[in-house]
């Protein structure tokens, strides 16, 4: 989508993100992921085809396209969203955060601090963006809080709106889950399904303290 702004003619990149594992549990591992589209119309179908093709698969009713994500879904079904994606016209970015088994306390300012991170990887080469994140936070205090600090780091030169949605609304934040999925089963359990992603796929892993001292020091 191209919106003018002043005389200048910006692109708008559509972006999901969602994440997978548990921050405060004693896990090794955390990841976020995110999905760009610059017509987001154009991937609505992927999670709906994949829904429909179960329902053909096993002669059964097809299931509900809107609740479909990576923890629910068959491996049938994860392999037929990840390998659709792979030849959709989509960015794939994901971050893994080497915990250690810490307990990370979910707080919006660490929230904050993973979703520049991961986002940073893309940013310069997208500085408009309509950013849906899953809803991690439902008081709108802490909401406001992740927004303020994702706003204080974005491109001065950019444009940012942001929206926290169940990702049943958002297609884009059900591919984010599939492939947050992915990536941390590939850790987890040394699933090999996220190959389907991985030429498409931009990926990093890093330790907390890392990921934690460089945005606090940007911050001061």
């Amino acid at each position: 989508m191209i919106t003018e702004v002043g005389s200048v003619m910006t692109e708008i990149a559509y972006v999901g993100l969602d994440e997978s594992g548990s921050l405060t549990g004693d896990t090794p591992w955390f990841t976020v992921a995110a999905v760009i589209a610059s017509q987001p119309a154009a991937i609505r179908h992927l999670i709906r085809r994949a829904a429909l093709r179960s329902g053909k698969r096993s002669h059964r009713a097809a299931k509900v396209a809107s609740e479909l994500k990576w923890s629910n879904s068959s491996r049938r079904i994860r392999t037929w969203v990840l390998a659709d994606m792979a030849q959709a016209d989509v960015e794939i970015f994901a971050l893994t955060v080497r915990k250690e088994r810490r307990r990370i306390e979910d707080t919006p300012e660490h929230y904050a601090i993973l979703v520049c991170e991961l986002l940073s990887m893309c940013w310069n080469t997208h500085l408009n963006v309509a950013l849906s994140l899953d809803r991690h936070f439902t008081s709108s205090l802490q909401i406001a809080a992740v927004n303020t600090s994702i706003y204080h780091q974005w491109p001065r030169q950019g444009l940012l709106s942001i929206t926290h949605v169940d990702s049943q609304r958002s297609p884009l934040v059900q591919l984010a889950d599939f492939v947050a999925g992915s990536v941390y089963s590939s850790y987890k359990a040394n699933d090999q399904m996220v190959g389907l992603i991985e030429p498409r796929l931009e990926a990093v892993v890093e330790d907390w303290p890392h990921i934690k001292a460089r945005w606090m020091h940007r911050w001061q």
